[in-house]
């Protein structure tokens, strides 16, 4: 990742938030992980199901990163 010059999952959560992102956390990985939301950074907004998260997504405005 230092070679391509991509910053870590941290800092790239810090821009995407510091630009006006919002992220999301994915309810079938926190179910399988057993993680709940304070375990989460603290920006997380919520957890979504894919429905939910598909319902939120669309439009000409959106832009979908999987980290």
């Amino acid at each position: 990742m230092a070679k391509l010059d991509i910053p870590p999952v941290s800092e790239f959560l810090e821009l995407i938030d510091a630009g006006g992102g919002k992220i999301y956390a994915c309810k079938l990985a926190m179910d399988m992980f057993k993680l709940k939301k304070e375990d989460l950074w603290e920006n997380v907004i919520d957890i979504l199901t894919v429905g939910e998260f598909y319902e939120r997504a669309g439009g000409e405005d959106s832009h979908i990163i999987f980290t």
